[in-house]
């Protein structure tokens, strides 16, 4: 199995755990206890953590040199 295959496990299986957890919280402790609630709460409680948050996900999100995949989504949407 090649890294860009374990990647994409890993992903699945890393939103699929935090779905699992949430709806387990969710169940066991109310809305309360969700992911999104909690951090909701720290997003104007802890105001580095949304500045860390969003720093995240630019990094996550921000483009990177166009590979075979990549440039046909931009060459798509670019139409």
């Amino acid at each position: 199995m090649n890294i860009k295959k374990m990647t994409a496990i890993f992903i699945g299986l890393v939103i699929a755990a935090i779905a699992g957890y949430d709806v387990y919280a969710i169940m066991k402790g109310g809305t309360e206890a969700s992911i999104s609630h909690v951090i909701f709460v720290w997003s104007y409680k802890y105001p580095a953590f949304t500045f860390a948050m969003g720093f995240t996900m630019g990094h996550l999100f921000w483009r990177i040199r166009d590979t075979k995949a990549s440039k046909q989504i931009s060459d798509y949407t670019r139409k």
